[in-house]
């Protein structure tokens, strides 16, 4: 598919989910009309994104040098980079409602997100009330920051991101699952623990994960094979999430710039992936 094809597409899906949205709720209550629409603005951040612009300042030195002509009201930097953080909690509405967690089967893996450079941990301001110190196995080293934990479907789309401090068990990031999905949710021996699976199972979820060695195992062995098996796809997608699209490298000084950039690179992801079927 064509850039320009790809731009139109998102905003098409954008906009439609933006019209609902606005129809239950006035989105300003004054002021001036900005001259670029939510609508362009969230189109602009999600292909940006997708094109590999890492940041408010890079989308919009991209489409002032490339697409001007398909976004002429597009304004100076502070005004667009502030019209972007202020759409924060509707990017969190399209991610809920273009990619819903309606499947049956879904896959959960936590994923380092440091904030600065270990050096720079003690002067660092970023986050503060929130980031802490914590411990990645599968680089086996120490880092300043949070945690995030993917949720991920059997397409490979993302529908669900729980943020927590670094220092947080990740199995406490399973009970902000209850509600949001159900069925069969596959883990790390990481979210291994018995209290845990009886009480998700309240909640009409199935946790399963890999036991650990001097563990036995009841289950069938084509059925361990295939959560094995199963689970590489959300290898796949955290590998795309922190190479491609940047999730490691958000700078923002509080939870909610930090949160508006991460959710436009989990909409640009799985606008990524849709569109590849295309």
């Amino acid at each position: 598919m064509e850039l320009e094809d790809r731009i139109i597409a998102v905003y098409v899906a954008v906009e439609r989910i933006y019209r609902e949205i606005a129809m239950k709720r006035p989105l300003r209550r004054g002021g001036f009309a900005p001259g670029l629409s939510d609508p362009e603005v969230l189109t602009m951040e999600i292909v940006g994104e997708m094109e590999g612009r890492n940041g408010d300042r890079a989308i919009w030195r991209y489409f002032r040098e490339h697409w001007l002509e398909w976004f002429p009201e597009l304004s100076a930097y502070k005004t667009f980079a502030k019209h972007c953080a202020n759409l924060c909690w509707i990017k969190q509405e399209l991610l809920r409602r273009l990619f819903p967690a309606d499947d049956t089967v879904h896959i959960i893996d936590g994923v380092p997100l440091p904030l600065c450079l270990n050096a720079r941990a003690s002067r660092s301001r970023m986050l503060d009330a929130v980031a802490a110190w914590g411990y990645c196995a599968a680089k086996d080293q120490h880092y300043y920051g949070l945690r995030g934990h993917a949720v991920i479907n059997m397409e490979g789309c993302v529908v669900d991101f729980i943020l927590t401090p670094a220092n947080t068990d990740e199995r406490a990031a399973l009970s902000d699952l209850a509600g949001g999905i159900r069925g069969l949710l596959l883990g790390d021996k990481g979210f291994l623990g018995r209290l845990w699976q009886a009480d998700l199972l309240r909640h009409g979820i199935d946790l399963q994960t890999p036991l650990r060695d001097n563990m036995t195992d009841n289950r069938p062995k084509s059925f361990v094979r295939a959560l094995l098996r199963v689970r590489k796809s959300v290898e796949t997608a955290l590998s795309l999430l922190t190479g491609s699209f940047s999730i490691a490298k958000i700078k923002a000084h509080d939870l909610w710039h930090y949160t508006s950039k991460l959710t436009r690179k989990l909409l640009a992801y799985n606008f990524y992936r849709f569109l590849q079927k295309c």
